[in-house]
């Protein structure tokens, strides 16, 4: 495993090191930019900055799906597929690649945030000191949450972290078999776009069968009911309840796209 995380670093450090770099400029670029205090500089040097702030992440999990797809089945797909390991285990290092890498982002958007907060907080007037900002918000997180619901939390967010990924290189290794491979990068989009559809009727589902949510009242977290069909029909967009319905589902498919993926690398492989 640690040999095939090497080859991951190798291989992808060039061009997650540009992505970051080309985050960490925008982000510091707008800063000065907003800090200037002059209206148009100020709109425009917040908009980039927020750009920055935001894009680590996807923009990482995105180039790591490109370079998924051309190391696994396209133009480095033969070495790959021919390395003496089993085809589950590179996949596995890969997703644990990918894991390490979205946490660095995370931690990267975090730190731009805090650099960017005095100038943006001082165009609405909050405050401008990140660290009393955050020890706020700790505090009501804490005084609303016990640590479990904590602990779990933040485990929903790692799980919720790692699924765009887990989908996308579901949809590209399943669309690279046979007969889908013939169609070339259509196969993997045609597979993503049957995904989505499915996400969107087992979400659906499990928010009709699982009617409850967590809705905050006196600082205090509490379980709530959450009826989907009476929030459709009133057509309300901003109700205080957040459902837990659609979780389960999300997570049984996409553990679901996880294991499919492991069958497609370890007994499917069909290279472009």
């Amino acid at each position: 495993m640690a040999t095939l995380l090497k080859h991951e670093w190798r291989g992808t450090r060039a061009l997650l090191g540009t992505v970051m770099a080309a985050a960490t400029l925008l982000a510091g670029a707008g800063t000065l930019l907003a800090a200037t205090g002059w209206p148009v500089l100020t709109g425009f040097g917040t908009f980039i900055a927020l750009v920055g702030v935001i894009s680590p992440v996807p923009v990482l999990q995105i180039a790591l799906v490109v370079l998924y797809w051309r190391s696994s089945y396209s133009k480095t797909g033969y070495f790959t597929h021919s390395i003496p390991v089993r085809g589950g285990t590179i996949y596995a290092a890969k997703l644990l690649w990918t894991a390490v890498v979205s946490v660095v982002g995370v931690l990267l958007s975090f730190v731009l945030g805090l650099a960017f907060w005095p100038v943006g907080a001082a165009t609405v007037g909050a405050e401008r000191n990140p660290f009393t900002m955050l020890g706020d918000m700790w505090s009501a997180v804490t005084s609303a949450a016990s640590p479990g619901l904590l602990i779990a939390g933040l485990l929903l967010a790692l799980g919720l972290l790692m699924m765009s990924p887990i989908q996308l290189f579901f949809a590209a290794s399943v669309g690279a078999e046979s007969p889908l491979n013939r169609w070339g990068l259509a196969g993997p989009l045609l597979v993503y776009v049957g995904l989505y559809v499915v996400f969107q009727i087992v979400v659906f589902a499990g928010l009709l069968l699982i009617p409850w949510g967590f809705a905050g009242a006196d600082g205090q977290l509490s379980m709530v009911t959450f009826n989907v069909i009476e929030e459709v029909r009133a057509g309300s967009g901003n109700s205080d309840v957040m459902p837990l319905g659609f979780l389960p589902p999300l997570f049984l498919v996409t553990l679901a796209c996880l294991w499919r993926t492991v069958v497609s690398w370890n007994r499917k492989v069909s290279l472009v």
